[in-house]
């Protein structure tokens, strides 16, 4: 990782930030050193470090060089979110498998776990091996959630055909 000019600027930032604070706690408390001041500065000190690593945490999201596989955005369609929830599933197992044999976790915890996630994983492949599957001009090929209607009208549509094939073989029974 490359050194950051300005690094040293925004640690004295955060220090002339902290000791601004003290002095005005210090002032307000008319320079008595007692222990509610001593745990009033160690809150504000506190408070300065989770706004710091805020700052950070949201500085590296956005950060383009975190543009790629492990990236922090969020997956821009189905088949991305599958994809990231496969890399997830396998991530998982493998982890339980290291935990197992750090003896970490029982056999029994581990198996259980193992089974869960293998069975979503494998629920995971199919979904994707579906959309492979589908025609490359469908709402689900190209990235886009079919909505609750055009589900609905799928299942209409293969349920009236399921029945018009049955219908026919009906009517041929009767009249023999």
């Amino acid at each position: 990782m490359a050194e950051d000019p300005m690094r040293w600027v925004r640690r004295a930032t955060i220090g002339f930030v902290l000791v601004v604070g003290w002095l005005f706690i210090a002032f307000a408390n008319h320079f008595h050193l007692t222990a509610p001041v001593v745990f009033v500065c160690l809150g504000y000190l506190a408070a300065v470090a989770v706004l710091v690593n805020l700052w950070k945490t949201g500085a590296m999201a956005v950060a383009p060089e975190q543009i790629g596989e492990d990236a922090w955005e969020r997956p821009i369609g189905p088949r991305e979110e599958l994809e990231k929830e496969k890399k997830t599933l396998l991530k998982a197992i493998k982890e339980a498998e290291f935990d197992l044999e750090m003896g970490k976790l029982s056999k029994a915890d581990a198996d259980s776990m193992i089974t869960t996630y293998r069975q979503r994983a494998i629920a995971v492949f199919k979904e994707l091996d579906g959309m492979d599957a589908r025609k490359p001009d469908g709402p689900a090929y190209r990235g886009e959630m079919l909505t609750t209607r055009e589900k609905i009208e799928r299942e209409v549509k293969a349920r009236l055909a399921v029945e018009a094939e049955k219908k026919p073989k009906k009517k041929k029974a009767k009249k023999a």
